[in-house]
């Protein structure tokens, strides 16, 4: 997971460099789309975990963890798959990544954390990134919290 993480970090450095100096504003899901588009995939590589651009998947289905609702598949704002054009859909498939986002707000929900350790719990190849960014007050630009394992990681990353 150093690989993967890396690449989350680097991408997140260079798309909160950028949005911050051009005063770029969106919503949560324009943020999403950009990061994705502009700055994710250009960091992927051959022989590297996150290889190929169709490993990403934006507001795609995973499957729910056990106990945190009635829906057996829940959307999620940007997910890496282990395998180009994957799905929740394919027998046990489980995401590499999920990275859920929250634009101009001022913390990272609570709610998030709980499910990306939900999930988690029987998935040790799993990490979670709980993101916010504050693009309308800017008090601080980015803030991303890893969750693996169950186990959380406060400010793995603010800028």
């Amino acid at each position: 997971m150093n690989n993967l993480d890396s690449t989350i970090r680097q991408a997140l450095i260079e798309f909160t460099e950028d949005v911050f100096a051009k005063t770029w504003w969106g919503k949560e899901r324009e943020a999403v789309s950009l990061f994705a588009f502009g700055y994710l995939i250009k960091q992927c590589q051959q022989g590297h975990i996150f290889f190929d651009p169709a490993q990403v998947g934006i507001e795609v289905r995973v499957p729910q963890p056990d106990g945190l609702g009635s829906k057996r598949e829940i959307c999620k704002d940007l997910v890496i798959w282990s395998s180009p054009g994957a799905t929740c859909w394919d027998t046990d498939n489980w995401p590499m990544a999920v990275l859920e986002w929250k634009a101009n707000q001022d913390r990272i929900y609570a709610k998030d954390i709980a499910w990306l350790v939900a999930f988690s719990s029987s998935r040790p190849n799993f990490v979670g990134y709980a993101i916010c960014l504050d693009l309308e007050k800017r008090n601080f630009r980015l803030s991303c919290t890893r969750v693996q394992q169950q186990r959380v990681q406060q400010a793995w990353l603010v800028l």
